[in-house]
């Protein structure tokens, strides 16, 4: 961050010890972590990987179809691969998913660039991050206390008991599996779960609501929909006919498919019966908005604030919402302002970016009840390393929001530290009902 004041140091040196609450990641414990044997395939994995295929134009020299599975395949030799991630990296290297790779080999490794004889002097050192102890010990490093994760688990094995999480992990249950349904096998699949049949729109709605409530039991702590990716956020109220109109016509056709926009009533409909699920149920809703993983992403379907309709009508649902709704950020800061319902989640924000999100904060302050924000969020895989060094830059964003405010004579320093373990720790901690005891610097 640009600011280095004297106000900046020292509220960043004091957070830096505070717990953190990771409000999103995709990442199962040690079992699930790399072997990491390549270190260019270690230190590319992730977001980065997007900004090396941004800078490929056409007629890129050296450019190959197939540059993200070359780079992250663990057996090509670094060396091997090294000439064309030089040529790539040296146009990328000052984004901020190019940051946390910085960030990884200056924090873990002690090197202090990016280049062929910095890979060749870690290859031997890669961390072992499926060995329990030394994964837990980059957690306890970041001051990560707990994570709320999407994993898509085997659902009848978790209801089951027979798929446990990692301890510091509690799971979010992905809705887009239960509205986005535009087959027989579809639904099949689903009631196959609690071992059971379905013939009719109701049926579904009972075996769905039997998941979710099992899922629950047995940890589950919310919903967790990134139906953004495939589908615009323009969520209509069509009539329950419109949507067994289409139920029934899929049912009957084992062999056919619902295809698109045809099935939007279907899903729309849907999806307003999972949010009252979620209201009697009381789970919260973590909404995916604005910017999407990877590249070549239609956006204007992403806004949050298409959402406003879901917002209104169901004021009795906990909505958390996603990634700073980048790049749109007055409607993101317009729904946390109005509705008590909503809080604003900065996940994966920090690395998309950091200037945004250090403005979405000093402007939210002023604008929006600060219990309304949740900062940091990894939104990354199994390899840890990149969510820790995320949270790294996260930091380092809360203390400069916060430190511009301090400046500006908005909030004094003392506020600004209770503010930030709010952020980081307490809002999220209270929003999800995680039952921690309450942080006071």
């Amino acid at each position: 961050m640009s600011a280095r004041s004297a106000v900046f140091t020292r509220l960043r040196e004091a957070i830096e010890a505070y717990p953190v609450i990771d409000c999103h990641e995709h990442t199962i414990g040690p079992r699930g972590a790399p072997e990491n044997r390549e270190p260019i395939a270690c230190l590319m994995a992730g977001y980065v990987i997007s900004d090396l295929l941004a800078v490929v134009y056409p007629g890129f020299e050296g450019a190959r179809p197939d540059l993200e599975t070359y780079l992250l395949d663990q057996s090509v030799p670094t060396e091997e691969k090294w000439p064309l991630l030089e040529r790539l990296w040296r146009q990328m290297e000052h984004t901020a998913y190019a940051r946390v790779t910085k960030r990884i080999l200056r924090d873990v490794y002690g090197e202090a660039e990016l280049s062929l004889a910095a890979l060749q002097r870690i290859r031997g050192r890669l961390l072992n991050l499926r060995d329990p102890a030394v994964y837990r010990s980059v957690l306890d490093r970041a001051g990560i206390r707990c994570r709320l994760v999407d994993i898509w688990p085997d659902m009848k094995a978790f209801i089951t008991g027979r798929q446990e999480l990692y301890e510091r992990d509690r799971l979010l249950i992905s809705l887009p599996a239960f509205h986005a349904v535009r087959t027989w096998q579809n639904v099949w699949d689903l009631a196959q779960v609690v071992d059971r049949s379905v013939t009719s729109l109701d049926q579904y709605l009972e075996v769905c609501f039997e998941i979710i409530r099992r899922m629950k039991e047995r940890g589950a702590i919310g919903l967790k929909d990134q139906s953004a990716y495939s589908r615009t956020l323009a969520y209509e109220n069509p009539p329950r006919a419109d949507a067994e109109r289409l139920f029934n016509a899929m049912m009957a056709d084992p062999r056919g498919a619902l295809g698109w926009p045809e099935a939007k009533p279907l899903g729309d409909w849907l999806f307003h019966r999972f949010l009252e699920m979620a209201r009697e149920l009381d789970l919260p809703v973590q909404l995916h908005t604005g910017h999407m993983a990877g590249i070549r992403n239609e956006i204007a379907k992403t806004n949050a604030v298409l959402l406003t309709p879901v917002l209104e009508l169901h004021r009795d649902v906990r909505f958390d919402l996603f990634h700073g709704n980048w790049p749109y950020m007055g409607e993101y800061l317009y729904l946390g302002k109005n509705y008590p319902n909503v809080r604003l989640d900065l996940c994966w924000l920090h690395i998309i970016d950091p200037v945004y999100a250090r403005n979405l904060l000093r402007e939210g302050l002023g604008a929006v009840p600060h219990a309304k924000f949740h900062a940091f969020g990894g939104d990354y895989g199994d390899d840890i390393l990149h969510a820790a060094a995320h949270l790294a830059i996260a930091r380092d964003v809360v203390a400069a929001a916060l430190a511009d405010q301090v400046e500006e004579g908005w909030i004094e320093e003392g506020e600004a530290l209770r503010i930030a373990a709010d952020w980081l720790f307490n809002n999220p901690n209270e929003f999800f009902r995680l039952g921690f005891e309450r942080f006071e610097p």
